[in-house]
């Protein structure tokens, strides 16, 4: 077993983008929790392999970040005063007697996340898509002893390499830990399977076949509804490009593509929940991308629409990829500029942007304003842009005598990117209290973008303890901070499942997919996975910061460096 630290806030990867280097912040706050790791073991009298799978190591992380980095606008509530040691033993009492930390549920939580992922690490893209397998495995070589190790924070607080993980790196991606990681390691309650770009179905690491067979084998395991999946849609397969200006013939399969989503909604009506697009992938580098307010985009959304009148028991979802642009992607297509026209001519249709158009360099901050902000860059201004300029962010939707409003139709999914901005909680602070003012407090969907990141309850743990200090609650108007009631966020919450934290972590996307979340939690509640959690899976003899998953890989598959994923695109490039 791995001995790397449960809270790894260094850069990584959902090799969607290329992650920077680490920041002086970043490593001190690795070497502080490092060193308090080694400190607390000791007192524990545990090894450090069991430590760092434990409450009370999570906790340190969390310290740690306060220590380093205390927000003027966030923080994740550690105890400030006296000395940094004696900090951190309030802290791990404070978290001990919340149960933050805990792989359990707390009460009113159904964290339903959005955006999850997994390989067919046997599939035959490996054979008939070697372009992909290489990108995989020179991606993630340090998955794997036998190829390599990743990048962490050592004894004594020094970088070095490190882990443990499969002989073969695809498996750690695979069906096997998708379960674990996302279902047993996480307070994980519902997830949706999604995909990544590429076609046609034989090349594709995640064929919709194998990701029917994950559906079942979830469902089947736990003998409750825990997952669902969208299909990937290309409707720009075949397009000479949209680069250069004057008509542009229709894409060759387009029609093939519409086809397909009647054939999927007809084969797997019970587990299908929306469609996953990437606008800015395309046969053509830099030059084939699409948008949602164009001919192919609007041909795309009617497909849609047929097929909830078809089938009412798949949603009009549309999950889209708006943000990080690798190397290839046609960097305009990346941005959220059509988002707001599109969803205000298509108010039926439900709008999920993934990754609410950030990208790596996106520094969160207040909202620079709309003579500022430009909805054609990789921005979260660039979706609040996007939807003002179309007359369309929640202000327009405000009550009568409410400061918030929502959306009606759009929700800003947050995979990589509460990832990216949690070592810092004024960039937290700026991200969540822009979207809520914008786009709603019933408008942010939970996504992490596992597998790549490995298990998602480091995330997890980082929106449950995230506070507003008092400087951001009077900047984004919010007097309780995310304990708020996501009805009047001027209110506090009446019940638990009624605050904006808990509307963020399931309850708004469910409504969007909709689930009722309560009778799932209830249902879930029941299943083999809970009881298998609670009884005998979790090393919980007293509970508090003692709780801990021992087989949690606390390990990060995705790729560290700009020169592992740079490197793969130049060698081996994906090919659609």
């Amino acid at each position: 077993m791995s001995e790397d630290l449960p809270v790894d806030i260094l850069p990584a990867s959902n090799e969607e983008y290329c992650p920077p280097p680490p920041s002086r912040e970043q490593i001190g706050i690795m070497r502080l929790a490092n060193e308090e790791t080694e400190r607390w073991r000791r007192k524990f009298r545990m090894s450090r392999a069991q430590f760092v799978r434990t409450s009370a190591a999570m906790a340190i992380g969390f310290w740690a970040i306060d220590v380093i980095r205390p927000g003027l606008f966030g923080h994740y509530g550690s105890i400030a005063g006296a000395s940094p040691r004696t900090t951190a033993a309030c802290d791990l009492e404070y978290a001990a007697g919340r149960g933050l930390e805990t792989i359990r549920n707390l009460p009113g939580e159904f964290i339903f996340d959005v955006q999850s992922h997994h390989v067919d690490p046997h599939g035959m893209w490996r054979v008939t898509n070697p372009a992909i397998e290489a990108f995989f495995a020179a991606v993630w070589p340090q998955a794997s002893p036998a190829l390599g190790d990743k990048p962490g924070i050592g004894p004594g607080g020094k970088l070095r390499g490190g882990g443990a993980g499969e002989i073969d790196p695809i498996e750690n991606l695979g069906r096997f830990h998708y379960l674990k990681e996302v279902f047993l390691d996480s307070a994980t309650t519902s997830a949706v399977l999604s995909v990544v770009p590429t076609s046609p179905d034989t090349n594709n690491p995640l064929p919709i076949k194998e990701a029917v067979k994950t559906i079942e084998t979830t469902n089947r395991l736990a003998k409750s509804r825990r997952t669902v999946m969208h299909a990937f849609v290309m409707p720009n397969r075949g397009s000479t490009g949209t680069i250069n200006p004057g008509p542009h013939p229709r894409p060759l399969y387009l029609d093939e593509e519409l086809d397909l989503m009647m054939e999927r909604a007809h084969l797997y009506h019970d587990k299908l929940r929306g469609w996953k697009t990437y606008c800015a992938w395309g046969d053509v580098p830099y030059a084939s991308g699409w948008f949602l307010d164009s001919d192919v985009g609007m041909e795309f959304i009617h497909q849609v629409r047929n097929v909830s009148r078809k089938f009412p028991q798949i949603p009009p979802v549309i999950a889209t990829h708006k943000g990080f642009a690798l190397p290839g992607f046609d960097q305009r297509a990346a941005t959220p500029r059509d988002i707001g026209p599109a969803a205000k001519a298509n108010r039926d249709i439900r709008f999920l942007v993934y990754h609410s158009g950030y990208d790596i360099g996106d520094h969160q901050a207040p909202y620079r304003g709309d003579a500022k902000a430009r909805s054609d860059t990789n921005t979260v201004d660039g979706l609040i842009k996007s939807l003002r300029e179309n007359h369309y962010d929640a202000h327009h939707f405000r009550k009568k005598g409410h400061h918030f409003g929502n959306v009606p139709n759009v929700w800003a999914e947050l995979g990589s990117v509460w990832r990216s901005v949690m070592d810092d909680p004024d960039q937290a602070a700026h991200l969540l209290g822009k979207l809520i003012t914008y786009v709603g407090p019933k408008r942010i969907a939970w996504g992490t973008d596992s597998l790549w990141y490995g298990s998602p309850q480091k995330e997890i743990i980082a929106l449950r303890r995230f506070q507003f200090t008092q400087r951001g609650k009077e900047l984004y108007h919010l007097p309780h901070g995310l304990e708020g009631d996501v009805e009047n966020p001027t209110r506090k919450a009446p019940h638990p499942s009624r605050t904006i934290r808990n509307a963020i972590f399931g309850r708004n996307a469910a409504r969007a997919y909709n689930f009722d979340p309560d009778k799932r939690v209830h249902e879930i509640h029941c299943d083999a996975v809970q009881h298998l959690r609670d009884n005998g899976y979790l090393d919980s003899p007293a509970g508090g910061a003692r709780e801990a998953a021992p087989l949690r890989t606390n390990q990060i598959p995705g790729p560290r460096t700009r020169r592992e994923v740079l490197k793969s695109l130049t060698d081996s490039p994906w090919s659609p």
